[in-house]
């Protein structure tokens, strides 16, 4: 009987048999884990630590000669954001503090009234007066007239050659006319105490405005959290009121996620959501859902008006992040988010 040799056969089996068993093993396991960890979960690679945005402005006009921070950075309310070199020099103090000590004696002065003195004619019988007396007086008054026209003499020197006139001319019907001067007190009426008041108070904030300016050196951060720059450069040129820059408030931080309307199965309110920050997991409660078609023209009332931008379309998750955990992730740090179908 020949003896068949299976020896080559039997190798091949074991070695291709091997390779096959190993395969099924992983593809079997592969399957077990998706089943037990995959299946009916969805994973979200683009989510985002969010949060309420704080504005900072300029105090005063000029110019940023330092950025002290880059987008990103994180500061502490108080830190140095710039420093700027202020428009306001301390000639122009000097000049305003000038103004608002004229402004103060103005007001001393209205509050005191005015005095005011008229002439009063009184006239009697006596000797007459002649022609040329009469033509001298009224060409004086006449001379008079186009002096207080123009501005070059007082109503009160008018006044006197116009009652030396009519004395000659009553003088001239033996009427003797003699001119007395009365002298009134007039107080200042309170609609002109009430301007010269308003003129002292608007010196008065303008020259603290301008001294307040000449001191705002420094931008500021106003919270703690991360900062980013809102298109600031050195050399640029600031106004007063300018947002420089936003701060983020790390004490006031959320995970925010961004769902097709398809995958909106996945998320429901109270929810419990894992998410990883740098490979590290934490569970947040699903605390606000916003539909598509209300993320168009959302607005936060932030100091500083900044917008947020919601991507078109999206369904936007906000899971919120327990309290104890909070110091150990920051604004802008990014995200993944997993949501299990309950």
């Amino acid at each position: 009987m020949t003896e068949i040799d299976i020896t080559h056969k039997a190798k091949l089996w074991i070695k291709y048999g091997l390779i096959g068993v190993l395969g099924l093993t992983i593809i079997c396991s592969s399957v077990v884990w998706y089943a037990l960890f995959c299946w009916g979960n969805l994973d979200i690679y683009d989510a985002k630590i969010a949060g309420n945005m704080v504005g900072v402005r300029a105090k005063a006009p000029g110019k940023v000669t330092e950025l002290m921070v880059k987008n990103g950075d994180m500061v502490k309310a108080g830190d140095v954001i710039a420093t700027v070199e202020v428009a306001v020099t301390d000639e122009q103090i000097k000049q305003m503090e000038q103004t608002l000590e004229l402004s103060i004696k103005n007001l001393e002065q209205v509050k005191k009234g005015v005095t005011v003195s008229r002439p009063r004619v009184v006239q009697s019988s006596g000797g007459g007066a002649s022609e040329s007396e009469i033509a001298a007086a009224k060409n004086k008054l006449d001379q008079m007239n186009k002096l207080y026209e123009m501005g070059a003499i007082s109503g009160i020197k008018r006044d006197e050659a116009k009652a030396e006139y009519d004395m000659l001319l009553a003088k001239r019907s033996n009427t003797t006319t003699n001119v007395t001067y009365e002298t009134t007190f007039q107080p200042a009426s309170q609609e002109v105490i009430k301007r010269a008041e308003q003129q002292v108070n608007q010196t008065r904030a303008a020259l603290e405005r301008a001294k307040n300016n000449a001191g705002a050196t420094e931008i500021t951060a106003t919270v703690d959290g991360v900062v980013y720059l809102n298109n600031l450069e050195e050399g640029a040129e600031i106004r007063p009121g300018d947002v420089v820059a936003y701060v983020g408030n790390d004490a006031d931080i959320w995970v925010e996620a961004y769902l097709n309307p398809n995958e909106a199965d996945y998320a429901s309110m109270g929810q419990i959501a894992a998410f990883y920050v740098d490979r590290k997991k934490y569970d947040g409660t699903i605390v606000e859902i916003i539909e598509p078609d209300e993320t168009e023209e959302m607005e936060d009332n932030t100091e500083g008006g900044y917008v947020k931008q919601y991507p078109e379309g999206k369904l936007v998750v906000k899971i919120a992040i327990p309290k104890e955990i909070k110091n150990k992730i920051h604004l802008g740090n990014m995200v993944d988010v997993r949501f299990s179908k309950i």
